[in-house]
C-alpha cells in the first residue's frame, strides 16, 4: 500500500479488480446493441444507395453524348467565326465602296448644278415667246435681243 492509500481505497482497487471481467461482457453488450442499431439503419441506407445508383446510371450515356455536343459546338463556333470574319471584311469593303458613291454623288451633284446653271443662262436668253419664230431667230442672230432688255 502506498503512503497515500487509504485501507479504503485498497479495497475498492481490488474490487475494482475482480468486477474488471464483469464490466468487460457489459461493455460488449452495450456495444453489440449498438452494432444492432446500426444493422437496423441499413437497410433503409440499401435502399437509398440502390435508388441513387439506378438515379445515376444514365449519367454514363449522358457523359458521351454531352462530348459529343461539345465537340459539334465547337465546330459550329469556329464556322460561325469564319462566317463573321468574313463579313467584317466585306462590311469594311462595302463601307470603302459607299464612300467612293459618296464622292462620285458630289462631283455629279456639282455637274449637276453647273448644267442647272448653264440652262438658266440659255433660257434667260431666249427670244420672247411672245413673239413670231422669225423675229425671235432675227433677234438671236444679230444680238438685238439683248440690246432691247438692257
Amino acid at each position: 500500500m502506498s503512503p497515500k492509500e487509504t485501507p479504503d481505497d485498497a479495497g475498492a482497487g481490488i474490487l475494482a479488480g475482480l468486477l474488471a471481467p464483469l464490466r468487460l461482457p457489459e461493455r460488449t453488450l452495450e456495444a453489440l446493441d449498438a452494432l444492432v442499431e446500426a444493422v437496423g439503419n441499413l437497410g433503409p441506407m440499401r435502399s437509398e444507395l440502390t435508388r441513387v445508383r439506378e438515379q445515376t446510371e444514365p449519367l454514363d450515356g449522358l457523359l458521351p453524348a454531352l462530348e459529343r455536343l461539345e465537340e459539334r459546338l465547337g465546330t459550329r463556333l469556329d464556322s460561325v467565326h469564319e462566317v463573321v470574319v468574313a463579313l467584317e471584311s466585306k462590311d469594311s469593303h462595302l463601307n470603302a465602296t459607299v464612300a467612293d458613291l459618296l464622292r462620285e454623288v458630289a462631283v455629279m451633284h456639282k455637274t449637276l448644278n453647273g448644267l442647272q446653271d448653264d440652262v438658266q443662262s440659255v433660257t434667260e436668253r431666249l427670244p420672247d415667246a411672245s413673239r413670231g419664230p422669225l423675229e425671235k431667230a432675227r433677234d438671236v442672230l444679230t444680238g438685238s435681243g439683248d440690246q432691247d432688255k438692257e
